[in-house]
């Protein structure tokens, strides 16, 4: 007979290779005296089970005759953060009253939780059919990065739980949360207050007195749902406006803004957006400057004015039945240079991400060596890592911006889902239509150095 192990050492097998004789029931008292033999040579000394010996058996068929106890390795810690969504814009009918809703600013108070990251479980060790341990696994602490200036953790039962210290908006850094300065202006912006040039989050329960400006570094909210007039200027240097009600800007008020801009509706306005207008309802006589412009309701309006983008303009309706003149300027976009800096995109993350782990690993490495936090060399090498974490997140989002701008159809075009009137000038990438007849939900491109209609 013959004694095999399996498993790493979990399960061990006879095979009984003798005559029938010798394995009848008659004969088992002896046969089971001789296999205790052959595991006791082959040191089989744990699990053993004589239970499949019972019955008829088979010469040359192996017969699991000892079993181990396996084992079980930790549970890694798991970690829930605070979640920060990209700002979607909605349009929601409330009885007679519509709002063109939006999180832009994630804002939260001192003490406020910010995420949390359960303490891995121990493995438990098992053993092996010869009587020796098998060591487990134990789990892992998964990394949990926060902003130190701004965030602390605390140590509670079970668990490691982050708090913010301040009030503050919540933002991500790569993947290390932080909470940065917010100016909340409790009321309107007017003689009480001044003008306002502030450099983090700015947000404004109110409105704001025509003739005032509010500048800000990061994003702007107003939040006030008459929205504004005939404000100076409102900028956001780095970020994105959003503003509950619309602009009614008597030709005076001027947007600026680097990311996007959500607003109601704009009326009499100049718009300069690095990124996106999105509008709930309509824009009427207004100049606007950005990558794209979309009108969201299944019944806006874009009537009058200069609406210029890189990208798409995309409205349900363009120029009105008194035959407003209204310009639509695409400049259109080289899509293999826009495919090819899509490629460039992950190359570059890629690169920085390989870039990331290695100062993370140089991290570690440099908390071992010197247990003081505040040493200049770990200062520096953490200011790296956010850096880099910084320039992935950014990289990111250029590449779904690109993603989003290469659904457009053709290289530019003013895509119309109800119907455009007389009176509308469109011009992409430097062709020129005019348009004398209503047509019905048209998609206007550029195809063999003419414009036509799809």
């Amino acid at each position: 007979m013959a004694v095999d192990i399996f498993d790493n050492g979990l399960e061990a097998k006879i095979t009984l290779n003798l005559p029938p004789e010798e394995l009848s029931i008659d004969n088992r008292r002896n046969l089971v005296i001789e296999v205790l033999e052959a595991l006791k040579k082959a040191g089989v000394n744990f699990g053993v089970t004589l239970e499949n010996l019972r019955g008829e058996l088979e010469p040359g068929k192996p017969i699991l005759i000892a079993r181990g106890i396996p084992p079980v390795n930790g549970k890694d810690s798991i970690v829930k953060m605070y979640e920060v969504t990209e700002p979607k814009p909605r349009i929601i009918e409330d009885g007679s009253v519509n709002f063109y809703d939006l999180d832009l600013i994630h804002q939260v108070k001192a003490g406020d939780w910010l995420g949390e990251r359960t303490h891995p479980t121990p493995g438990i060790p098992g053993k092996s059919v010869f009587g020796t341990e098998i060591k487990a696994a134990d789990g892992q602490y998964l990394p949990l990065r926060y902003d130190r200036n701004s965030v602390e953790m605390v140590r509670e039962e079970g668990k490691d739980v982050l708090y913010s210290l301040k009030t503050g908006a919540v933002h991500y850094v790569g993947d290390t949360i932080a909470v940065y300065d917010v100016l909340e202006i409790k009321g309107d912006i007017d003689f009480n207050t001044g003008n306002i040039d502030f450099s983090g989050y700015v947000t404004i329960k109110g409105g704001i007195e025509d003739n005032f400006t509010v500048k800000a570094k990061k994003d702007i909210e107003i939040m006030g749902e008459y929205g504004i007039g005939a404000v100076d200027t409102i900028e956001s240097t780095e970020g994105s406006i959003y503003i509950r009600g619309g602009i009614a800007g008597q030709n005076r008020a001027k947007i600026i803004c680097k990311k996007n801009l959500y607003v109601k509706y704009l009326a009499d306005v100049d718009v300069i957006c690095g990124g996106s207008v999105y509008v709930g309802f309509y824009i009427r006589n207004s100049n606007i400057k950005a990558k794209q412009v979309i009108v969201d309701s299944p019944r806006g309006q874009i009537v009058g004015g200069l609406v210029e983008a890189d990208i798409r303009v995309e409205c349900a309706d363009i120029g009105n039945r008194m035959e407003t003149r209204t310009t639509i300027i695409v400049h259109g976009f080289n899509r293999s240079e826009m495919q090819s800096r899509l490629e460039e995109l992950k190359n570059m993350i890629d690169e920085s991400k390989k870039e990331h782990i290695n100062l993370k690993l140089m991290l570690d490495k440099l908390k071992e060596e010197d247990s003081k936090t505040e040493s200049p060399l770990i200062q520096r090498t953490l200011q790296s890592l956010r850096a880099v974490q910084d320039g992935i997140r950014n990289l990111e989002q250029e590449r779904l911006s690109i993603m989003n701008y290469l659904r457009t159809p053709g290289e530019g075009a003013v895509i119309v889902k109800r119907r455009i009137y007389p009176k509308v000038k469109i011009v992409i990438q430097n062709k020129t239509l005019e348009l004398s007849e209503e047509a019905v939900a048209p998609t206007y491109t550029v195809k063999e150095g003419s414009i036509v209609q799809i």
